[in-house]
């Protein structure tokens, strides 16, 4: 099994008035925990090697989001689901890219009145200049009497607008546009997934 050294480790070691920590190539070593030690001058020394090393990069180290994805793995492992309010996985650059993990998005309801249109929102108004989301419906429907300005892109499924008595049907691979303050009637005989996105900004007033 591997291990994990953290910064709390080191700064342990520090107190203790330790300067060398026997590692193995099992040994996982977090980013903060290899610039603490090199603060510090702690060397790493491998169990089955006495030459020591001062270069912490020599061996596994573990991001932010890995270290989330182990956590995940060891609660499942003993039955615990500790993250089930964590709407999504993501992994995310300082830069601002963002990859959300598809297969990961829980959908809540879109209100309390009908738990068969759930919705989560992926990319906030915060986070850039449109905010992004995926709708769900489930043989169901709701109305909406006051419209955002917003493109729908249909994933999976058929989707059924009426607007002024008139339907429109929108399958899968389908692109709709939405102007604002308009009343439309969202439907479908079955099952429909959708990527609703709209700009920053643009909404009711």
């Amino acid at each position: 099994m591997k291990k994990l050294i953290c910064a709390e480790d080191i700064e342990t070691l520090y107190k203790e008035g330790k300067q060398c920590l026997t590692v193995t190539k099992q040994t996982i070593i977090t980013p903060s925990a290899k610039d603490l030690a090199e603060e510090y001058n702690i060397v790493f020394q491998m169990q089955t090697d006495s030459v020591r090393t001062t270069n912490p990069a020599a061996y596994e180290t573990i991001s932010k989001e890995g270290l989330v994805s182990l956590l995940r793995q060891l609660l499942n492992d003993a039955g615990i689901d500790g993250f089930s309010d964590v709407p999504f996985a993501y992994e995310k650059h300082r830069s601002g890219l963002k990859v959300v993990k598809g297969s990961t998005v829980k959908l809540k309801p879109l209100n309390l009145d009908n738990s068969r249109v759930r919705y989560q929102e992926l990319i906030t108004p915060a986070e850039s200049r449109f905010s992004c989301g995926i709708m769900e419906i489930d043989d169901s429907c709701f109305y909406d009497d006051k419209t955002l300005e917003s493109f729908n892109y249909i994933i999976e499924g058929e989707l059924q607008l009426t607007i002024d008595g008139t339907t429109y049907t929108a399958t899968k691979g389908d692109t709709i546009f939405i102007p604002e303050n308009q009343a439309i009637s969202w439907s479908t005989p079955n099952k429909v997934t959708i990527l609703c996105g709209k700009l920053k900004g643009v909404g009711k007033e």
